[in-house]
C-alpha cells in the first residue's frame, strides 16, 4: 500500500493531483488545512492524505481501513488536544484519583454466587474439596468439633478460591491469599468484610501503575521489548500518539526490528501520520549517533525485534541495544506481553528478559479473554510494576493505564464480564 500527501488550493484540486499520479482508485484518508504565517502572502493550502492499494486483497483492504481509522482517531485526538492544551498526563484515568483500597459498593454478583453455593452446600463441598485442600490442623479441629468457623464462611472462602482459579490465577498465589485471610479469621467477621479484605490485599499486591515519565535532562529513551506477535509496534504507536497530540511532546521513533519489513513499514506509516521522524537502526553505533542528533527531543521510542526465549543470539542483540546508551541517556524499558500466552511460557519469557534489565509490564490483547489472572501471576513472579493495558488494534485508542481496582473486580467476579 502506498500513502502520499498532496497539496492544492482546495480539497478537490489536491485530490485531482493524487488521482493523476496514483490513479482514480485512491482512498482519501484525511484532509487538513495548512495554516499560514502571520506575515505570509502565500494562499491557503489544503493537504490531503491518500492511500493506494498496490495489489487488492482482503488483508490489504483491512490494513487500509485500519490506517484510515487511525488517521480519523488521530485527527480527532489532535483537535481535542488543541482545545484542552498540553497536560502531560499520558492516559490518566480519573478513577485512579480515588483511594487505592476503596471497596466496590456493589458486591451483588459474588454474594449471589455464595447464596446459591450455600443452598447446595453438600454438593459444593464435594466438588471443591480437591481444589481447596484443608490444612491438617483444620481437619483435626473439625474432627474434634472445636472449629468456630461458620459453614457459610467456609463455603465462601472456597468460592473465592474457585473464582480466582477460574480466572487463571496460579494455585500457589490463590492459596496464599486464602491462607492469609484464614490465618486472621475472627468469628465476628462477616462475608462482606472478608471479601473487602481480600479485595484490598489483591490491590496492594498489584501496587500503583508506573507509566512513562519525562527525563530530567535530554530525551527519555523508551524501549519496547517482548516476543514476536504480542503487539509491541502497535502499543508504541498508541503511546506515541498520546505523547505527541495530547502532551505536545517532541517524539522520535526508532526501530531495531529490521527483520520484519512489515514492522518497519507499519511504524513508518504511523510516523508519517504524526509528522514525526522514524529511523531504522542496524547497530548500536546507529543508535548513539541518532540519539545525539535528536538530543533536543523529549522522547525517543524504540521498537525492538521479538525473539523466542530460547534464541540466544537474538537475546544478545536486543541486550546490546538496551545498554547502548548507558551513562549518556535516561532510559525506560517496557516488556510487552500478551495476556493470552500460557502461564508457563510467560515465566520463561519474563525470566529471560529479567536477565537483561529491569522493566515495566504492558499486557496486550485483553479483548481476547476474560481471564486476567496472568497479570497477577506475572506481577507476583517478577515484582515488576504494571503500566499499560491494551484491548484492540485501534490507534491511538484501545490503550489505558493499568487499573488495579478494575482488574481485581474482574478477578473476583465483582462486575459483569
Amino acid at each position: 500500500m502506498t500513502i502520499k500527501k498532496f497539496q492544492g488550493k482546495t480539497e478537490e484540486e489536491a485530490l485531482e493531483q493524487a488521482k493523476a499520479e496514483l490513479g482514480t482508485d485512491v482512498v482519501l484518508m484525511s484532509t487538513k488545512v495548512l495554516k499560514k504565517g502571520l506575515l505570509s502572502r502565500k494562499p491557503k493550502l489544503v493537504e490531503v492524505t491518500v492511500a493506494k492499494e498496490e495489489e487488492p486483497s482482503v488483508k490489504q483492504s483491512q490494513e487500509a481501513k485500519n490506517i484510515a481509522e487511525a488517521v480519523a482517531s488521530i485527527d480527532k485526538l489532535r483537535k481535542k488536544a488543541e482545545e484542552e492544551g498540553p497536560n502531560l498526563s499520558v492516559l490518566r484515568n480519573p478513577k485512579e484519583e480515588k483511594q487505592l483500597t476503596q471497596v466496590p459498593e456493589k458486591l451483588d454478583n459474588i454474594l449471589q454466587l455464595l447464596q446459591d453455593s450455600v443452598s447446595r452446600n453438600d454438593a459444593v463441598t464435594k466438588t471443591v474439596e480437591k481444589d481447596f485442600p484443608q490444612t491438617e490442623e483444620k481437619k483435626t479441629a473439625e474432627k474434634n468439633d472445636v472449629v468456630s468457623t461458620d459453614g457459610d464462611i467456609s463455603s465462601f472462602l472456597k468460592l473465592l478460591y474457585r473464582t480466582m482459579i477460574e480466572h487463571e490465577i496460579a494455585e500457589n498465589y490463590a492459596n496464599q491469599m486464602i491462607e492469609e485471610i484464614s490465618a486472621n479469621y475472627d468469628p465476628s467477621m462477616d462475608m462482606e468484610y472478608i471479601l473487602s479484605n481480600i479485595y484490598t490485599k489483591m490491590i496492594i499486591k498489584f501496587e500503583r501503575p508506573q507509566c512513562i515519565t519525562v527525563s530530567k535532562k535530554g530525551p527519555k529513551v523508551v524501549f519496547f521489548i517482548g516476543p514476536t506477535g504480542v503487539g509491541k509496534t502497535t502499543t508504541l504507536a498508541k503511546l506515541a500518539s498520546q505523547l505527541c497530540l495530547v502532551d505536545k511532546k517532541k517524539v522520535v521513533l526508532f526501530t531495531q526490528d529490521t527483520y520484519r519489513i512489515a514492522a518497519a513499514d507499519q511504524l513508518n506509516t504511523y510516523a508519517k501520520l504524526l509528522n514525526i521522524p522514524c529511523h531504522a537502526i542496524y547497530s548500536t553505533d546507529d543508535m548513539k549517533q541518532l540519539y545525539t542528533h535528536y538530543k533536543h527531543s523529549d522522547f525517543i521510542l524504540v521498537d525492538t525485534a521479538g525473539h523466542a526465549y530460547n534464541n540466544e543470539d537474538g537475546q544478545k542483540e536486543v541486550n546490546s541495544f538496551l545498554h547502548a546508551l548507558d551513562g549518556s541517556a535516561e532510559t525506560e524499558i517496557f516488556l510487552v506481553l500478551s495476556i493470552t500466552t500460557k502461564y508457563k511460557d510467560l515465566l520463561k519469557i519474563t525470566d529471560m528478559y529479567k536477565s537483561m534489565a529491569n522493566y515495566k509490564l504492558v499486557f496486550t490483547k485483553l479483548d481476547e479473554t476474560n481471564a486476567y489472572g496472568n497479570m497477577l501471576n506475572i506481577k507476583m513472579h517478577t515484582g515488576a510494576p504494571l503500566s499499560y493495558v491494551t484491548y484492540g488494534q485501534e490507534v491511538p485508542k484501545d490503550i489505558s493505564k493499568f487499573s488495579p481496582q478494575e482488574t481485581v473486580k474482574k478477578l473476583l467476579s465483582l462486575q459483569s464480564e
